[in-house]
């Protein structure tokens, strides 16, 4: 492929901050990159969503009609409109110094003179790399002659609770003003420009090896191409749960990467102890008094999943952005003697799941016996589900106090080295029961079954959207029924102990 030419974007300038192989890779060889899975997509397409609702809040706004396929004309459209002295703010204005080329989310003109820059993020949190994002920006613009005298970056608003009529997309945003910290970032953005296209102008990739920059502030869509045939260990010091960052320097320092080279003399939490003898022994260590743990399980035994979307933009009465709406639901009872009996529920409609949710839950559930879940997210949605409906908070508060999570259970008392340093129920589960796990599923995590859904309700084709829905029943039932064979597993091991 041919190299695109010298010019950058601000997306290619922060793919080559991150890393020059990277960058380098986006120019020549675009098609090594992993495709956008469905949560990604999702991510982008929820960005466009609030970038649109964002200009509501300029009225009177002039978007730049010539898209990115045309840049040279965005340039002059937006020099004609500015000129022009009219429009009070402009959207996706182009401007282009020193071959870095940026299209700016809202330029709100200010009415003592010059303007305000505003990136506009679909996350409810200001980051680094969005102060980032802003000063190659600013330094652009500024770069370019225009008086830019605020900058800030616009995220969705936390605080704000949608009322189910109308939205309000002032209350929806909040602007965090961060000209001084973007200013403090343009000394070095012209040099490492000139760098980035250096790179970009080279024939041959650089030689860049695997490391932090792949995953951080975002995972590179190289990353598979740039890792694939190197050697890895066996069990790395990366398995060693939350491992802190001294330990770690001080083993790299020392050139250990597996934990089964960690001398005995060098210090290691009770918990990393564990997980070095399973790995030296190759079998899986008890640790704690596994009975006992168990005990406190009551018949007759549940086992519990939600998934839950969280659409950006608030859709339903009382929730804010991002909130968590559980849509689905699948619960597992086991029977001494018998296979175990299993209920579901999933909401086909676009309206508020959570009442009808609610309600088929606590027929599900009973009034007696433990309910075994995998970590506290059971135990939030409940919580979040009983302020909701104050008619059913006192049932789902009920159901709440029947809780019985297996994580810590397993954390706190086994240590298998099939695990590779994860306590996820995708980890835990084909280590304890052998031969069962998620590799045969359509779906194969949380975050693409969220996005599935979403994609789903919105999809005309009546059969595509069953068979989506047949693969998210699919999905959650896996996940109960995964907790029931983890504690059958760990009474099985409990037993064998005794």
């Amino acid at each position: 492929m041919a190299i695109i030419g010298p010019r950058l974007s601000k997306s290619t300038y922060l793919r080559g901050k991150q890393c020059h192989l990277h960058l380098w890779r986006y120019f020549h060889a675009p098609d090594l990159a992993a495709p956008a899975d469905e949560a990604q997509q999702l991510v982008f397409d929820t960005g466009h969503e609030v970038g649109k609702l964002a200009c509501r809040r300029y009225p009177g706004g002039h978007l730049i009609s010539h898209d990115h396929e045309h840049q040279q004309e965005a340039l002059e459209e937006t020099r004609q409109v500015i000129d022009a002295g009219t429009a009070p703010a402009l959207f996706e204005a182009a401007f282009e110094h020193e071959h870095v080329l940026v299209r700016a989310d809202v330029l709100e003109r200010l009415p003592d003179g010059g303007w305000r820059l505003v990136e506009v993020k679909s996350t409810t949190r200001l980051k680094d790399v969005l102060v980032l994002d802003v000063a190659v920006q600013l330094w652009v613009l500024r770069g370019a002659g225009l008086d830019v005298r605020e900058a800030g970056v616009l995220t969705l608003n936390r605080g704000y609770v949608y009322d189910g009529v109308r939205l309000d997309v002032n209350a929806l945003f909040k602007l965090h003003p961060v000209l001084d910290e973007a200013t403090a970032l343009l000394e070095g953005i012209g040099g490492e420009a000139q760098e980035m296209r250096a790179t970009v102008a080279q024939s041959e990739a650089p030689i860049i090896a695997p490391g932090k920059q792949c995953t951080s502030p975002y995972v590179c869509p190289y990353y598979a191409h740039c890792t694939h045939g190197l050697a890895r260990p066996e069990h790395g010091i990366g398995e060693l749960w939350k491992l802190g960052k001294n330990s770690r320097s001080k083993l790299e320092e020392a050139g250990i990467n597996e934990i089964k080279d960690i001398p005995e003399s060098f210090p290691l939490s009770p918990l990393h102890q564990i997980v070095h003898t399973a790995v030296l022994q190759g079998r899986i260590q008890m640790h704690g008094n596994l009975t006992e743990a168990l005990a406190r399980i009551k018949p007759p035994v549940r086992h519990l999943d939600f998934e839950t979307f969280a659409p950006a933009i608030p859709r339903f009465a009382g929730t804010r952005p991002h909130d968590s709406i559980p849509f689905l639901f699948s619960v597992h009872t086991e029977h001494d003697g018998q296979s175990p009996a299993h209920v579901d529920y999933l909401h086909e409609g676009e309206d508020d799941p959570r009442p009808m949710l609610a309600k088929r839950l606590l027929d599900a559930l009973g009034e007696e016996g433990s309910i075994c879940v995998y970590s506290p997210y059971e135990r939030r949605m409940l919580r979040e589900l009983a302020a909701a409906f104050p008619q059913w908070a006192k049932a789902l508060s009920a159901i709440e106090a029947r809780l019985f999570d297996l994580l810590p259970v397993v954390r706190n008392h086994c240590y298998h080295p099939d695990f590779r340093g994860s306590f996820s129920l995708k980890s835990v589960l084909p280590a304890l029961a052998p031969g069962l796990g998620y590799d045969d599923l359509a779906i194969g995590d949380g975050r693409q079954a969220a996005a599935l859904y979403q994609r789903a309700l919105a999809n005309d084709d009546l059969a595509e959207r069953q068979q989506t829905f047949s693969a998210l029943r699919a999905y959650c039932k896996q996940d109960s029924l995964a907790t029931l064979e983890v504690r059958k597993a760990l009474v099985a091991l409990a037993g064998s102990a005794a």
